[in-house]
């Protein structure tokens, strides 16, 4: 039994050191209740010394006594370091500030707020330990500073500097982030008993999927003539609101309510919305409402031109809009932002005069086909319930309009509708139906990306270039980026570069990265894998351009989890930053006293739980890209034993989406979004 015992320890410890490391193991010593902070870099090493960050409690808490303890050890022999003089500063770190571990040559004691105040820090307790006793005002991303004078009888002329991030945790008792779960879980368990009580009315049978439109008042509601108006109406308002603040209020972006409300709270939040309630945010729409309202008026003749009816121009559209955010800062000009908003809007009127229903929504947008894709995932469907009625003495209603209500805005046939890209959920065919053959229902969470019988090949390579714009974007928030454009810029002819200021060269290498990358790199990587699969697979039978278009749908996944998990930080990091901006705005142009805003943005979840989030959401993205793969894969290749053939080369290259953006957000990044 104790030789059993006595292998088991051993084991343990091996797997122990394999999966730590023999140093890390090792190197801790005695920490006297302390611990490592969770997140960051907790070990430095510098001429000839080792450094940990601990603290007590962990971790540690805003509004209590806190012990910021530096643990000093020899490298290589890791014996405390005694007796030595050491310099400790904590100080909240402003979003986009540097976030990492580092060594640097000096350090400048003076206070002030980009060189905070350095206290000493006595060996306390057990060898080595340099403690801070330090009280924390508030919760978040902290920097610790650290400052060697004197170890093991060697003074550091100029002093040493280190510097750490450090998570400090709320205080104890209710707080933002356990309001947010609150409410979270009370939404939760409200919605799943009030689901039950409806599913157990009599007459409602469990294995047929229920009908919402059963529903009364939400019936009632869709129904209604007001339905629209009541939301359209004031989204109109607010984003009238956010035009006139981006002109004529500060030209801040981190303190304007303008660029904070658009690129901070709407941009990364709408992408949630397609995969829970599909192309919903079309109903809203300030856009999609004065589109749709200038059609009406005019009573336009004209259709879209047929050969521009598809997703090619709404991509453009797209990516000019993504680089110039990067290149020319949109986000960060509260005046460029509000030119954004009139010029859509301009449009958007422009295209309702001259050409029918929501033309501008369905072929313009510059978002419609991120939307349309991304839509496919969501839960939630508008389908005719039996077509065979349809297809019975129906005047199609719901396409052409009736007196009760107009036909479809977005050019769609309810009738043979298998797929939500173009679905905005107006319910104008709920109101038009004479023969009420129209349910709203859930389904199988991304469905209709293998079950939809339509495929094209601007969708496809939508999907992919998403994939490269979102992997290049989140690649540029990166601390490294600069330095890896500058390394490709000496690709440029040397006497080309000294007719340019390196801001212009720089600039241009970098919208060739982005151009190129994700326009024609990624989809030339997601047709070649096409075309090896086929090759593997021994198809000979079903055309090129069919098994790309087909098979490029896998895609969709991989670029939704990336494009989700590359907002969390923003919407959670950031959002809180809408705060203190609303109360400057309320201050500033009315009579009520808001409060004095805070501008040290906390952050409403954990940085750590927000990593786990991406982590989890781009592997559940590699999931699904490979169940969606398999699916469309069957339906396409004939014989079957040829399918696991065929995906090999696919699956590969979806993994290596996945691999290359967990380690893009496993990197320290800027906020790009804050002041």
């Amino acid at each position: 039994m104790k030789r059993r015992e006595l292998l088991s320890a051993g084991i343990l410890w091996v797997l122990l050191l394999l999966a730590v490391g023999v140093r890390s193991v090792l190197a801790h010593g005695e920490h006297g209740g302390a611990a490592p902070p969770q997140g960051g870099v907790s070990h430095v090493t510098v001429e000839g010394f080792q450094a940990e960050l601990l603290t007590s409690p962990q971790p540690p808490r805003s509004g209590q006594e806190n012990k910021i303890i530096v643990n000093i050890l020899r490298d290589g022999s890791l014996e405390p370091v005694r007796d030595g003089k050491v310099l400790i500063g904590v100080f909240p770190l402003k979003l986009g500030g540097a976030s990492h571990a580092q060594h640097n040559t000096d350090v400048d004691t003076n206070s002030g707020e980009d060189s905070p105040p350095l206290f000493p820090a006595p060996e306390a307790v057990w060898a080595g330990n340099y403690t801070l006793l330090q009280k924390l005002d508030q919760p978040g991303l902290h920097i610790v500073r650290v400052a060697l004078l004197e170890l093991g009888g060697k003074k550091f002329n100029p002093p040493g500097a280190l510097e750490f991030r450090l998570n400090v945790a709320p205080a104890p008792g209710i707080n933002w982030s356990f309001l947010m779960l609150l409410l979270t879980a009370s939404a939760i368990g409200g919605g799943g008993l009030y689901w039950v009580m409806v599913r157990s009315r009599p007459g409602v049978e469990w294995n047929v999927p229920f009908n919402l439109l059963d529903i009364g008042w939400l019936n009632r509601f869709v129904r209604w003539k007001g339905f629209l108006p009541v939301l359209q109406i004031p989204v109109l308002i607010l984003t009238l609101v956010i035009m006139l603040l981006g002109f004529f209020d500060i030209q801040d972006g981190g303190r304007n309510l303008a660029t904070k409300l658009t690129w901070v709270v709407w941009w990364p939040g709408i992408i949630f919305t397609f995969i829970v309630v599909g192309r919903l945010w079309c109903v809203v729409c300030p856009f999609g409402a004065l589109n749709e309202g200038a059609a009406k008026w005019a009573k336009p003749k004209m259709m879209f031109p047929k050969s521009l009816r598809s997703l090619w121009l709404a991509t453009f559209l797209f990516v000019i809009l993504t680089w110039a955010d990067e290149q020319l800062g949109i986000i960060r000009s509260p005046h460029m932002t509000a030119w954004l908003i009139l010029l859509l809007a301009l449009v958007s009127v422009g295209t309702g005069i001259v050409f029918q229903r929501r033309s501008f929504c369905r072929y313009l947008c510059p978002i419609t086909g991120l939307q349309g894709l991304y839509s496919m995932a969501s839960p939630i469907e508008l389908r005719a319930a039996d077509r065979s009625l349809c297809a019975k003495g129906c005047d199609q209603d719901c396409y052409r309009g009736s007196e009760k209500a107009a036909g479809c805005p977005m050019f769609e046939f309810p009738m043979t509708m298998d797929r939500n890209t173009y679905c905005n959920f107006c319910f104008e065919c709920v109101k038009d139906c004479p023969k009420d053959n129209l349910v709203l229902r859930f389904r199988k969470f991304g469905s209709d990306l293998w079950s939809s019988a339509r495929r094209r090949l601007d969708e496809t390579y939508l999907a992919l270039a998403m994939v490269g714009i979102t992997t290049i974007v989140t690649a540029q928030m990166l601390s490294s980026w600069p330095g890896w454009i500058s390394r490709l810029s000496r690709l440029i002819p040397l006497p080309l570069r000294t007719l340019m200021k390196p801001v212009t060269y720089l600039a241009l290498t970098e919208s060739v990265v982005f151009f190129i990358g994700s326009l024609v790199v990624v989809p030339l990587l997601g047709y070649l894998a096409a075309w090896i699969g086929r090759r593997m697979a021994g198809d000979h039978e079903t055309e090129m351009r069919k098994t790309f278009v087909t098979l490029g749908y896998m895609f969709i996944p991989v670029g939704l989890a990336m494009h989700l998990a590359h907002n969390f930080s923003h919407l959670f990091l950031e959002g809180g930053g809408v705060v203190p901006a609303l109360q400057r705005t309320l201050n500033s142009f009315t009579s009520l006293d808001a409060g004095e805003p805070d501008w040290m943005v906390t952050p409403l979840v954990s940085p750590d739980i927000i990593h786990g989030l991406e982590m989890a959401t781009v592997l559940a993205g590699l999931a699904l890209s490979i169940a969606v793969g398999y699916r469309l894969a069957v339906g396409l290749f004939k014989q079957r034993e040829t399918i696991g053939k065929a995906m090999i080369p696919l699956i590969i290259l979806s993994l290596l989406f996945t691999v290359v953006n967990l380690y893009l957000l496993s990197q320290p990044m800027a906020m790009r979004h804050s002041s």
